[in-house]
């Protein structure tokens, strides 16, 4: 039990880490150039993308096999959408209405954040099982990987008006569920593939309907421009770079 209580330590600390530093980068470069603010969006709208295209689908994939993929993915979506009716929709073009958007916007994400960490935390819990080399290796791993998921949920929040202490709350509030993968992984020793393989699947489905949904057409409402397209363009590209470093 002791040995399970630092593997749960060590989860939960690679996702507030991972996610914290997002949230904490975010804070440091948004400006109020709406120029500026639709190319963040936008390199956030492709590193979600790429981390969906070249990771979750894929690991799911090879984990469970294609059908439970699509599952996951039918079903994240399903969610979402569902999740959606308890947020306030805003088709104004005031102020205060678009702030809310912003909000909404950085909340699911944060949702699918939160629930595509359980299956990381699972990774790190059963690696460390197998050897500690392993769980330390995967821990650093997936830290790195965390950081601009934490930057991708932070950067909408920050728009919607969120005090600085607010956004680095609920970035830090979406990494735990690592802790708590860690846990089962280290108790079970080894977790069911089609329940891995669904979680992830189903992060899969949630990020890329949030992203195409609402992030890109976010990034070009604040600049209607190609700034904000090349954005996408570029923050895909970083994702593939950080997929394949890692």
């Amino acid at each position: 039990m002791t040995q399970a209580l630092v593997i749960t330590i060590i989860g939960t600390l690679v996702g507030v880490v991972g996610t914290g530093l997002g949230g904490l980068i975010s804070l440091c470069i948004v400006k109020p150039s709406s120029r500026f603010l639709g190319i963040l969006m936008g390199i956030t709208s492709g590193l979600m993308l790429s981390v969906v295209a070249f990771d979750l689908l894929p690991e799911a994939y090879e984990i469970a096999g294609l059908g439970t993929e699509i599952l996951g993915i039918l079903f994240g979506v399903i969610i979402v959408v569902f999740v959606e009716g308890f947020f306030p929709v805003n088709k104004g073009k005031n102020l205060s209405g678009s702030k809310n958007h912003f909000f909404r916007t950085g909340a699911l994400l944060g949702i699918a954040i939160a629930i595509h960490n359980l299956p990381e935390g699972l990774a790190i819990g059963s690696g460390y099982m197998f050897t500690s080399k392993m769980g330390i290796t995967m821990a650093i791993i997936i830290a790195l990987h965390n950081l601009p998921e934490g930057l991708a949920m932070a950067a909408p929040l920050r728009l919607s008006g969120s005090s600085a202490f607010k956004v680095m709350m609920l970035t830090i509030l979406a990494g735990i569920p690592t802790g708590i993968g860690a846990f089962i992984g280290a108790i079970l020793g080894g977790v069911s593939d089609f329940f891995i393989g669904l979680c992830l699947a189903f992060a899969g489905g949630t990020m890329l309907y949030i992203t195409c949904g609402e992030m890109i057409p976010d990034a070009k409402s604040l600049h209607n421009g190609r700034a904000s397209g090349l954005g996408i363009v570029v923050g895909f590209i970083i994702g593939i770079i950080v997929s394949v470093s890692l």
